[in-house]
């Protein structure tokens, strides 16, 4: 890793789900279905070992391929508002290096009977643009399950 590994970059994903501002929270701070619906695709998994979701609480996890879960990350939560808001720090590496470091935010607003999502990613990596190519692709996949999930729930 050098200094021209060093890449940023900021992006918006915005969703409208068919549930209220009350479902589409819960179905994030339940771990269970969380694990639902986070992982990218049917060929990787998410696996927690800690968490604890409540602001200043931390969620620790193991991601990847199913047969390789080669990252590690950790999420801090700073700043949660039930219903309504959930801001994090997410941290991710892998044998033992830093890969990136994202400041997120997922902000729910009711629309009728149903939510719009606007989820904000600010991430440095150190790791080269790839790595930011790929937390937009399995961020947008995820809360593409996420809606799916809810139709199904």
């Amino acid at each position: 890793m050098n200094a021209d590994d060093l890449a940023h970059d900021s992006f918006v994903l915005e969703r409208r789900y068919d549930a209220p501002p009350a479902r589409v929270f819960a179905a994030y701070a339940d771990l269970a279905a969380r694990c639902s619906w986070g992982a990218p695709s049917p060929d990787e998994a998410i696996v927690y070992s800690e968490h604890d979701f409540r602001s200043g609480g931390r969620d620790v996890y193991r991601c990847g391929p199913r047969d390789d879960l080669r990252y590690h990350g950790s999420v801090r939560y700073e700043h949660i508002v039930e219903d309504r808001r959930i801001v994090l720090v997410e941290r991710i590496e892998s044998a033992g290096a830093l890969l990136s470091l994202a400041l997120i935010t997922w902000d729910l607003e009711a629309d009728g009977a149903g939510t719009r999502l606007r989820l904000t990613t600010q991430i440095a990596s150190l790791v080269g643009a790839s790595m930011i190519q790929g937390s937009r692709g399995g961020t947008r996949a995820a809360i593409d399950n996420l809606g799916d999930w809810l139709g199904r729930h």
